[in-house]
């Protein structure tokens, strides 16, 4: 019989559409529209880097640090940096989210019923909101697979032009509009995941806990407990990839209006207001399908893959004082479109949507 040949999907063009490379770092700058429900229509500009910090081991993946900054028609201005170093023979890690905001806001109070009403927000629920935080992780590889480190958070809130409703709120009389706050925590992590920011295949697992100190200027005083499980199975060859997750996040003690467990953001649950449902403790899962298209043609190199590609999600979570208490569960669902601008990463626009809520997000790299 005459051995078939397999179409090259795995290796990947040198070159990609907006890349400019000096001294082997690479940056990918983008500019486009972004709409949410908290900050409208929001026009973004920011970019890609990559790099790798151990040239010698191919083995070690590259770094990258994707950034954005953005102003929107509601007078909202965002800043966000989302660093992934991978240093020397993949040793040590260090993964941060750099965030500052500075919007119109809305809270609706802390609980799944709270959230319920009004279905839009309104001059009940509204605020602004000056927001910043600085969240690092480093992990220390000990075992293949295992890691081991510490986690450090400081935050800051400010409200002001606060509405009626919101100043009567019994969680923000107790702790007031101006909060910051400053953690170290410890952390495990299991990862056997091929590629950290999209990966094909593997497992992430993590256990981390924070303990929140306050300044003499602000009252809060309490812990996080958070569980993260990922896994990702290829479905017959690279580039169509069944994801799951299911995350926890729970707070413990004297926890301010501010920082409880929210539902929402770019990362998982997209398409919901972020900040509408909070409670001290969170429970989401999400399965998410994601297909990178074939090329009718092989390029130059041989590689069938193609540059886009497409994604498919579906999701439920819920907010509640107590994980027993989780009784009302919110759907989510949502449809992306990919292109890879580096090798192995993704530029991506998803669109989520759910009860009374839809939302437009333009980032790179994959949700989780």
């Amino acid at each position: 019989m005459k051995e078939e040949k397999m179409p090259v999907i795995q290796k990947k063009d040198s070159s990609a559409v907006g890349v400019m490379e000096l001294n082997r770092l690479r940056f990918t700058p983008f500019l486009a529209p972004s709409v949410s429900p908290e900050i409208g229509l929001m026009l973004v500009g920011g970019g890609l880097v990559s790099f790798k910090l151990d040239r010698h081991n191919k083995l070690v993946q590259p770094s990258s640090v994707p950034f954005s900054i953005g102003y929107s028609t509601n007078g909202s201005a965002n800043i966000n940096f989302r660093p992934s170093l991978f240093f020397k023979n993949d040793k040590n890690r260090v993964i941060g989210d750099i965030w500052m905001k500075d919007m119109p806001d809305n809270y609706w109070g802390v609980g799944y019923e709270a959230g319920k009403a009004p279905s839009q927000p309104d001059s009940t629920t509204s605020y602004r909101r000056n927001w910043w935080q600085v969240y690092l992780k480093h992990s220390h590889q000990f075992r293949r697979h295992l890691f081991g480190g510490l986690v450090f958070d400081y935050n800051q809130t400010i409200a002001s032009s606060m509405s009626p409703s919101m100043l009567l709120d019994e969680s923000v009389q107790k702790y007031g509009s101006y909060i910051r706050n400053w953690s170290i925590g410890l952390l495990l992590q299991y990862d056997s995941r091929d590629l950290t920011i999209n990966a094909y295949d593997g497992v992430f697992v993590e256990l981390s806990s924070n303990f929140y100190r306050a300044e003499a200027f602000s009252k809060p005083y309490f812990q996080t407990f958070m569980i993260d499980y990922r896994q990702y199975e290829q479905v017959r060859r690279p580039g169509r990839t069944l994801a799951w997750q299911i995350k926890t996040r729970m707070a413990h003690d004297d926890v301010p209006w501010s920082e409880m467990s929210q539902l929402g953001s770019p990362f998982d649950f997209r398409g919901y207001f972020m900040g509408r449902y909070r409670d001290k403790n969170l429970l989401l899962g999400v399965v998410e399908y994601r297909h990178m298209f074939m090329r009718q043609k092989p390029a130059k190199n041989g590689n069938m893959m193609s540059r886009f590609g497409m994604t498919s999600w579906l999701a439920s979570g819920s907010v509640a004082s107590s994980l027993s208490e989780m009784n009302h569960w919110l759907p989510n669902a949502g449809l992306g479109i990919r292109f890879e601008v580096q090798e192995r990463m993704n530029a991506r626009i998803d669109y989520g949507f759910g009860n009374d809520s839809s939302a437009l997000y333009i980032s790179f790299n994959e949700a989780f």
